[in-house]
């Protein structure tokens, strides 16, 4: 038979894991919850691409706040690469081609060579001072954050 104190124990043990896992269940809520804007966005505006400009498939998505808030995304229309920034507080498009500005793979590369002892954490596309740019967010070994804006359209650095 068992003894009460186990009995207790075994109790409090099943009490204290379902609490646990409510808890849990209840914060993946809170947080798909808190992120379905940000996914509302990013429908929004790749179901606006795709429909209203020649961009037939989709590449990636940026997202840049920088006092405008601004999604972006790069996509491809046949044998051409567009980028396409979304104001959706001025509910202002801007397409570009690509060929027309640099590449985030260039940004990264420029910003790698002035800045060897960063890591690039992101690198986002969006709209600073009436301008497509392109931020790159880096960390150094002391974990001290760095942020540089380039030109979209000839990869200069910003200030």
């Amino acid at each position: 038979m068992i003894k009460d104190d186990t009995k207790q124990a075994i109790t409090f043990l099943a009490w204290l894991t379902a609490i646990i896992i409510v808890l849990y269940f209840l914060l993946l809520a809170i947080f798909y919850k808190a992120s379905k804007p940000e996914r509302s966005q990013v429908q929004e505006i790749n179901s606006l691409a795709l429909s209203k400009t020649p961009i037939k498939h989709i590449e990636k998505n940026y997202h840049l706040n920088r006092g405008i808030n601004s999604y972006a995304l790069k996509g491809q229309a046949k044998k051409q690469s567009y980028y396409f920034i979304y104001l959706p507080g001025s509910k202002k498009a801007y397409l570009f081609s690509a060929n027309k500005g640099v590449s985030e793979h260039v940004v990264r590369n420029k910003f790698s060579g002035k800045r060897a002892n960063y890591s690039i954490i992101k690198v986002n596309l969006g709209w600073y001072k009436k301008q497509a740019v392109w931020e790159v967010t880096a960390k150094d070994h002391a974990n001290r954050y760095t942020y540089q804006l380039y030109e979209f359209k000839n990869g200069k650095l910003l200030g």
